[in-house]
């Protein structure tokens, strides 16, 4: 879209899987919790931006003094230093709406959005009479109350009350301000756009995993009484969202929310087991591939896989982009169970994939490369029980690669169940959940992660956890509980990679 000049908009490997908008700093109230397993997370209202122009910057001397507190609190929980103020700009909420850039969608959205419903109706995502456009207007109904311009190198800021509200979102813009002074966020999300084999989705959630991380320990420093202040606000504009985005189809509101809720969990991962030094090192460092979605803190760079070439006769429509293990994730789950398609993502290293045109149809080709013999039976077979029985889908796996083509039904595709995919972002807050609570008892990370695949890969254990939820479990159920935790921990000790394929 040509909305808001967010980071969330800057082209994404053909965009196709980054979605998502400045309004998107929290998801639909009650998404994810397991009691003891899964760690809340607040989603910032702030913002990374791009203006359209190139600003000459002028940078102040000193912190405008109501902000000087909260940057100087960034700077020690970040452990960088900034290398000078920036100016902070309070706008009236019209003028601050302008300036964010919230334009109308043009012909050209329009058509890219058309491609997209075509893609996602491929794939199952979404029924024959989805307004995706629509759909991600509604997504992106806008709480944001400041925003950092990566261009202008400014903070601007909705009003000129800061409640604690706005001075946790500010926390949030100020590491963004660190993050570019000191690695030119810039430079590296053009790298990220432009890499071949790593995910540049899976960089913008580090990007703001680490802002949510650093704005979650501000708030943690705050007191009581504020802390309950900004979990009432937060509750309330949760609940918000959820009621104008009710009619929102899952897949759109999972990719959207994806960087601010699985992108932190990641960053925590990464620095409990390395501080703040691994994650600068994670920043800069090669472009991750999906796997930091969904196994945490893992950013190891994707396998190398050649674009998938459309048949005779059929043409290239945008960019090929990355196909990894959250993208196989999220397909597979939409029509089998989602822990054996869990399984399948944990047992591939890369990918990527091609939307075309045949004989005027959308279609999308995607190719992922198996780590391993036995890795490539069990995806072969996940992704050829998730395309049995769809029409107009077909499977080649007879090569190295396990690949499958899948083409837009048409507008008579029925809506999807949302259970599947519930059950799927469930599924992988629980395994996230236990793999940081592995890293803070002082875990390296292959063994954090190591002990949250086993767990869930113990019979009846996911079942039962999912079942506690937020409750607190009875005895019986935390022996059990604990007792899938102890065999889990056994196992991990002997083999890190204990799960794998």
């Amino acid at each position: 879209m040509t909305g808001s000049r967010d980071v969330d908009d800057w082209p994404v490997d053909g965009g196709m899987w980054s979605r998502g908008g400045p309004g998107h700093r929290r998801v639909k109230a009650g998404r994810i919790g397991v009691a003891a397993l899964v760690v809340a997370v607040a989603f910032a209202c702030g913002a990374v931006l791009v203006s359209a122009g190139t600003a000459r910057s002028w940078f102040p001397n000193r912190w405008d003094p109501r902000i000087a507190p909260i940057a100087a609190e960034v700077a020690r929980l970040r452990g960088l230093d900034f290398e000078h103020p920036v100016p902070i700009r309070y706008l009236m909420p019209q003028a601050f709406e302008k300036q964010l850039g919230a334009d109308q969608p043009d012909v050209s959205d329009r058509a890219d959005a058309q491609r997209q419903e075509g893609v996602f109706r491929a794939l199952g995502f979404i029924g024959g009479r989805v307004d995706l456009l629509q759909s991600e207007e509604a997504s992106q109904s806008s709480g944001t109350l400041a925003f950092y311009d990566v261009d202008a190198k400014r903070i601007f800021v909705r009003g000129t009350t800061l409640d604690v509200e706005h001075r946790v979102t500010i926390a949030h813009e100020l590491t963004h301000v660190l993050q570019d002074q000191h690695f030119n966020l810039l430079k590296l999300q053009k790298r990220a756009v432009a890499s071949d084999s790593g995910d540049a989705a899976s960089f913008k959630a580090l990007v703001e995993g680490d802002a949510v991380r650093i704005q979650e320990a501000y708030l943690a420093h705050l007191s009581q009484a504020d802390r309950a202040e900004y979990d009432r606000e937060d509750k309330a504009e949760g609940e918000r969202i959820g009621k104008e985005t009710a009619s929102v189809p899952e897949i759109v509101d999972v990719l959207t929310s994806a960087p601010y809720s699985l992108g932190p969990l990641s960053v925590r991962v990464i620095f409990d087991t390395g501080g703040n030094a691994a994650v600068n090192k994670a920043l800069t460092g090669a472009v991750p591939s999906s796997a930091v979605f969904v196994d945490a803190g893992d950013v190891t760079p994707a396998t190398p896989v050649a674009d998938p070439a459309p048949p005779p006769g059929g043409v290239r429509l945008g960019r090929p982009e990355a196909f990894g293990p959250f993208e196989l994730y999220l397909t597979l789950s939409a029509r089998i169970d989602p822990e054996r398609a869990l399984e399948a993502a944990d047992a591939v290293d890369g990918g990527r994939a091609t939307t075309f045109r045949s004989n005027g149809t959308i279609c999308y080709k995607a190719s992922v490369d198996p780590r391993s013999q036995p890795a490539k039976e069990f995806v072969r077979q996940a992704v050829r029980a998730w395309a049995r029985g769809r029409s107009r889908t077909t499977v080649d796996d007879s090569g190295d690669l396990v690949s499958f083509t899948a083409c837009d039904p048409g507008r008579a595709a029925p809506n999807p169940s949302s259970r599947g995919m519930q059950r799927a972002i469930q599924l992988l807050g629980l395994r996230t959940g236990i793999t940081l609570a592995a890293a803070q008892d002082g875990r390296d990370a292959e063994f954090a992660r190591c002990v949250g695949r086993v767990f869930l890969e113990t019979p009846g254990a996911a079942t039962l956890a999912l079942r506690v939820g937020n409750a607190q479990p009875t005895a019986a159920q935390e022996t059990q509980l604990r007792s899938a935790a102890a065999r889990s921990g056994e196992a991990c000790r002997d083999d890190s990679d204990s799960g794998l394929r």
